[in-house]
């Protein structure tokens, strides 16, 4: 069982919860995504992972590169364990570039999810990584233009060019296939990557 710490609106730290008891109560707690940007062909691009359809909430979407919950014992540094195992690469925090803490409230029929999202960015430049992927947690992971990401999440074009890193099949990706974090949330990112 998942004990994650609760913060109150003004991110202050409180007490701690269970996952579930959170995510039922719509408790503020901590998360912790690392977005993975690289240059291709001299053009930016962003790395988004789709989501096992094993998963429960979400499955079979596109999402940040590596994200989760982080622990009531766990400390901002510590989130680096997400990157390594959803997708096998082993980064200190002192490799990533912060972004901020940006608000991520996504309400369901199954959950309230308030989260303080710690968001960083890490920079592959133009070799891409070789992927270990946590099949449980992450089907593949493909990559768009930062220009194409920009433009789809403000709703400025109806779907955009995608490719897988491994098999390199290139297919289109909506906004609706993207997990629904609030347009605050995106435009901030998108703004700082």
């Amino acid at each position: 069982m998942e004990v994650l710490a609760v913060f109150n609106e003004r991110d202050e730290r409180i007490g701690e919860a269970t996952r579930d008891n959170i995510h039922a109560k719509g408790l503020w707690h901590e998360t912790f995504h690392c977005w993975l940007t690289g240059t291709k062909k001299g053009e930016r691009i962003v790395y988004l992972q789709l989501r096992s359809a094993m998963k429960k909430d979400y499955p079979s979407r596109y999402d940040i590169t590596a994200a989760g919950h982080l622990l009531a014992t766990e400390t901002v540094a510590d989130g680096v364990r997400e990157i390594a195992e959803e997708i096998g690469l082993t980064l200190s925090i002192h490799d990533l570039r912060p972004i901020g803490t940006i608000p991520n409230v996504v309400k369901t029929s199954r959950i309230h999810d308030r989260e303080w999202a710690r968001c960083f960015v890490y920079d592959v430049g133009e070799t891409i990584p070789t992927f270990t992927l946590q099949r449980e947690e992450v089907e593949t992971i493909v990559t768009c233009t930062l220009a194409d990401f920009r433009a789809c999440i403000a709703h400025d074009i109806d779907e955009i060019s995608i490719e897988d890193v491994v098999t390199h099949e290139r297919a289109t990706l909506t906004y609706e296939a993207l997990v629904p974090h609030p347009q605050s949330y995106f435009q901030h990112v998108a703004k700082a990557l």
